[in-house]
């Protein structure tokens, strides 16, 4: 860990809390709670690790591909233990994985013809809104699956713009 710089360590933590998701399986009668924390120490940390790069002129193309990961590997663990458990329907959870694996190869593809895909507005928001719908279903409140579906429905959208960049890069080649 000696290369690594603060807002690459922030996102790191996110690698250590995906699998702690798997808590929620057990029968500990704290595990919402526990679970709960997890999803808001990663939604500060997804913001933190952001700000702290920028503010300390950190940011490169590795540690933006090291804080997507760190996102998806976090979320996926969630939503895959949120499906199993039967409090996520297992198709909304395998549209965030099939659109967060293609994204992910969209992204490797373009990054070896030195081309950044950044995140869109709506790609952020369904991250932002995604951990809000989490939260709000461990909190025990209902209708959470509302913000789940607004989420999934910017995954779509955020994808078609992926795409559509990914469309241009390719296009472009020569």
């Amino acid at each position: 860990m000696k290369h690594l710089h603060l807002a690459q360590f922030i996102s790191f933590l996110r690698w250590i809390f995906a699998p702690l998701t798997l808590v929620y399986l057990t029968d500990w009668e704290h595990k919402d709670m526990f679970v709960l924390s997890l999803v808001v120490l990663s939604g500060l940390t997804d913001w933190l690790d952001g700000y702290v790069a920028r503010t300390y002129n950190k940011t490169s193309y590795l540690g933006a591909i090291h804080d997507f990961t760190a996102d998806k590997l976090f979320m996926l663990s969630a939503l895959l233990v949120f499906s199993v458990m039967g409090v996520i329907p297992t198709w909304v959870t395998f549209i965030f994985l099939y659109r967060e694996i293609i994204v992910m190869g969209l992204r490797i593809y373009t990054s070896f013809h030195k081309y950044e895909i950044k995140a869109s507005l709506a790609g952020k928001s369904k991250t932002a809104i995604l951990f809000v719908g989490l939260a709000v279903m461990l909190i025990g409140l209902p209708h959470y699956m509302i913000l789940i579906y607004v989420s999934l429905a910017l995954a779509v959208i955020s994808f078609f713009d992926y795409f559509w960049k990914f469309r241009n890069v390719v296009m472009n080649e020569k």
